[in-house]
């Protein structure tokens, strides 16, 4: 087949385009041009703008292609501009589809579904729909709206927070960061007891990999993609830095007085959980993961360590590492649990187990009345 990979150079798309080619398929990238990352196969590149459609059609002219791959630019420019040009789209959006997923306070109830499915609920004009929101809901009808008036196949893909190397957001950083500069402390906003489902590239680009195998079966479907094994954010942070064979200081604050800390470890006003059901890909495309996790988490802090964070590679990465700030809110914390716990003291009554456990054989209630 002839496939257009938009994107491609990240760190799905690297994997999307080795295994098209393995497959014997004849690819093409389309992209910027800003990042030309080593390891990819000898494949023509296209440098375009995938967010303008005048800049897209110019740039593929006459060309049609088996399937395309839209994983990076406005995916609803891209589906407008490949109607009736390719015979199979296939394109990838986010979890803030689902209803809830941002500001979760203005759903009722409260937050995203979970364990999210696809058929689950999905913000729609009723809706308030928070700004991030609206052109990854707007991308996803605008291609099965294309696919209804019979433009092409067309499949869509959920992804929730991708790590490994290349990764858009370098999740790992923060807690890789602190444990060089020799931090003992982390604060973790809520505990660090929130659910963000999380899928390494490679896995990713395995299930998009099988939906390019089956077209027939992926035609008017939609897949989330996320790893088998899902953490809390205590228990990825407590893995990344067990991997660094460091041991932190996890200091739990509500997330209303750790803005900073929030933003650094979840997505844009995304809270609490955010947990996506992925049996539906494994049920009907046959997908199995790559990769597990812990060994996806390993290869990206390795990636890390040989490949630091700056502010020009990542522009918007958010974590201040204002060591000074954390230890005044942990100290201010601190203090305040002390304060309320000697203004408002609180006891928890006794408590046992709800089932009856006699002394003695008996026809009657326990000692205790159960």
């Amino acid at each position: 087949m002839r496939a257009l990979v938009i994107g491609g150079t990240g760190s799905t798309g690297v994997d999307v385009v080795r295994g098209l080619v393995g497959r014997g398929h004849e690819v093409r990238v389309l992209h910027r041009g800003v990042h030309e990352p080593e390891g990819l196969p000898d494949v023509v590149h296209i440098h375009a703008d995938p967010h303008f459609a005048e800049s897209l059609a110019e740039a593929v002219g006459g060309e049609t292609f088996d399937v395309v791959l839209a994983m990076y630019g406005r995916v609803k420019v891209i589906a407008e501009v490949f109607a009736g040009r390719t015979g199979h789209l296939v394109g990838v959006g986010g979890v803030p589809a689902y209803r809830g997923c941002l500001e979760p306070d203005r759903n009722t109830p409260f937050g995203m579904r979970v364990n999210a499915r696809e058929d689950g609920p999905c913000s729609d004009e009723s809706d308030h729909v928070p700004k991030f929101a609206r052109p990854i809901i707007a991308a996803e009808r605008a291609v099965f709206g294309h696919r209804a008036s019979g433009a092409y196949r067309a499949s869509y893909v959920r992804f929730p927070a991708i790590y490994g190397p290349r990764s858009l957001v370098p999740w790992e950083w923060s807690v890789i960061k602190r444990v060089l500069d020799g931090r003992r402390q982390m604060i973790l906003p809520d505990d660090g007891l929130g659910i963000i489902s999380r899928c390494a590239a490679r896995n990713a680009a395995e299930l998009l990999l099988k939906i390019v195998d089956q077209p027939e079966v992926a035609d008017g479907q939609v897949y989330n993609a996320a790893d088998d094994d899902q953490f809390s954010i205590r228990q990825w942070a407590e893995t990344v830095a067990g991997l660094l064979g460091a041991e932190l200081d996890f200091v739990g604050i509500p997330s209303v007085m750790a803005p900073s800390a929030l933003v650094e470890l979840y997505p844009p006003t995304g809270r609490p959980h955010m947990l996506l059901d992925a049996t539906k890909a494994r049920h009907e495309l046959g997908y199995r993961q790559v990769v597990g996790a812990e060994e996806a988490m390993r290869e990206a802090v390795d990636w890390f360590l040989a490949h630091p964070v700056t502010a020009e590679e990542y522009p918007m990465y958010p974590a201040k590492f204002d060591y000074a700030m954390e230890d005044r809110l942990i100290t201010a914390y601190a203090a305040a649990v002390e304060r309320v716990r000697a203004e408002a003291p609180d006891q928890a009554p006794p408590t046992a187990h709800p089932m009856p456990h006699p002394k003695a054989p008996a026809l009657a209630r326990d000692e205790r009345g159960r």
